[in-house]
């Protein structure tokens, strides 16, 4: 069986880790990982005031080659991979799409943290709405954003959204959101792109645990997905790889033959 890469790591280079690279590479060798790809954040249209979610793309790259060179005697065959993910904010796309023709990554993950102003985790966008009127809101303008922006490789954690909600209900739910869903995978699929099972969504928040609904994974492989991306989301070194051993059993469970992760944009295939 072969070994599992985690697609979603921040490192100090994002305003929300500390996590030192070279720990977190050591980790996620000792964790028998094949490999771990960095990709902090940047978030753009964050009104003004609130935490800023960029960072210096040279310095970070030069930082994750020194890391490179010095674990290629250590650990020849680690894979230590340069990625950003990056918020699909629609008002920004031309920002977007400037930092991508400038920048060279192995990985992009596309993802949505601010709806209507608001990024879900301080509240306040949920006021308004029911649970299926927030959550399929964000999932409409998720799938807007995908499509302007195109140039992406990983959809990251489609469902950001339950995780700070205080309904009773803690899932995106096929039987709740199949038509975006469908939607949302048929882009992926013709466009040779993946979503993610985003391990840290699965967790203790606010008093309630949001659960990853497998007939969506089921459904996706469907309509004609084969592969899928494992990102721990992590944010310090304790949940590097997190929860990966149950992931590559659930995708299999629900007939998906692959895990993939990229270098120099181009997918590789890791058989689960």
């Amino acid at each position: 069986m072969e070994r599992l890469l985690d697609n979603h790591s921040h490192s100090s280079f994002s305003t929300d880790s500390k996590m030192d690279l070279k720990e977190a590479v050591e980790v996620a060798i000792n964790r028998g990982l094949q490999g771990i790809v960095f990709t902090d954040h940047i978030d753009l249209g964050i009104p003004e005031g609130g935490p800023q979610f960029t960072f210096d793309i040279p310095s970070q790259q030069r930082a994750i080659d020194s890391q490179i060179e010095f674990f290629k005697n250590v650990a020849p065959d680690f894979k230590i991979l340069k990625g950003v993910e990056i918020g699909v904010d629609i008002d920004s796309m031309s920002q977007i799409r400037n930092i991508l023709d400038n920048h060279h990554f192995d990985t992009v993950i596309a993802s949505q943290h601010l709806i209507e102003g608001f990024d879900p985790y301080y509240g306040g966008y949920y006021d308004a709405y029911d649970y299926k009127q927030a959550y399929g809101r964000y999932l409409e303008v998720f799938y807007r954003g995908i499509t302007l922006m195109k140039d992406f490789d990983i959809l990251g954690h489609y469902d950001y959204i339950v995780r700070y909600a205080s309904y009773p209900q803690v899932s995106i739910t096929y039987s709740d959101f199949g038509d975006i869903m469908d939607t949302i995978f048929r882009y992926l699929i013709e466009n040779g792109k993946v979503f993610e099972i985003n391990t840290k969504t699965y967790q203790l928040y606010r008093g309630r645990t949001p659960v990853l609904d497998i007939d969506l994974l089921k459904r996706f492989r469907e309509l004609g997905g084969e592969a899928i991306s494992f990102g721990s989301d992590a944010h310090n070194v304790g949940r590097i790889g997190e929860k990966f051993d149950w992931c590559r059993t659930l995708a299999i469970d629900c007939g998906l033959r692959y895990q993939v992760y990229y270098r120099e944009r181009r997918p590789y295939f890791i058989p689960l």
